[in-house]
């Protein structure tokens, strides 16, 4: 099993280290988070092509002011949609692990849009593709709310730490599932190594459990001096945003 220790010591900028002139998941706030000796956490689709791309949303409106679908784009027409904050293109995990080459923890998020077929697994084995030769492994770690991705890298011996995200509140899920995530049974599925908790719900005598048998846990998204001392008090390490930590 790879080391985790950096991701324990070196805090994890949400989307990069971006602000009001850096887009979150731009090439410019990765470079602003490496050049702070800041950890990076981000967010990935494959699109049309089977290109890994880095983007949170599958809908771009949000981020470019174009009402279209990422997922339905090639890497050629990708250009034709730049972030609305600095006019970057959207960059794809390639291009952002070789700026990065190996420096600080990057904490790759898979974003599954709708159910995951573990029969056509394009996002998960596109992303073991990229990763194929990256200098410094142990400065890589995989995470996803869906467990069934986490689980199928687990079973197919991802050599990277693999993490689940988790919430009390889940936009669009039933209540059982809500509870599934919030009392961290979800854990049976995925088999993680470690945990993301929202700190939302924290302190959560759940989160304490897993802790004491020796989870690590990180939290998100820690935007307040009152959610910083609250990941400090109950978590491992702190996912921020708009403050330094």
């Amino acid at each position: 099993m790879k080391s985790f220790e950096s991701f324990l010591k070196t805090p994890l900028a949400h989307r990069g280290l971006h602000d009001d002139g850096l887009a979150e998941n731009s090439m410019g706030a990765f470079k602003a988070a490496v050049e702070h000796g800041y950890g990076i956490e981000l967010d990935v689709h494959v699109i049309k092509d089977q290109t890994i791309v880095v983007v949170h949303d599958n809908e771009l409106k949000r981020v470019t002011g174009f009402d279209v679908r990422v997922e339905d784009l090639t890497k050629d027409e990708l250009s034709k949609y730049p972030l609305t904050i600095g006019k970057e293109t959207i960059p794809t995990l390639k291009e952002m692990l070789d700026m990065v080459n190996g420096r600080v923890p990057v904490l790759i998020e898979l974003k599954v849009t709708g159910d995951f077929d573990a029969k056509n697994p394009l996002l998960p084995e596109g992303v073991l593709k990229v990763l194929e030769g990256y200098p410094n492994p142990e400065n890589i770690a995989i995470q996803s709310f869906n467990p069934y991705v986490m689980r199928y890298l687990r079973d197919h011996n991802a050599p990277y730490r693999l993490g689940q995200l988790s919430s009390c509140k889940l936009e669009g899920q039933s209540k059982f599932v809500e509870w599934l995530f919030g009392t961290l049974n979800v854990l049976k599925i995925s088999k993680a190594d470690f945990v993301a908790y929202d700190i939302l719900h924290l302190p959560s005598r759940h989160v304490a459990r897993c802790k004491k048998k020796g989870m690590p846990i990180l939290t998100w998204t820690v935007d307040t001096p009152e959610k910083l001392a609250t990941a400090r008090k109950y978590t491992d390490n702190v996912i921020f945003e708009k403050i330094r930590v």
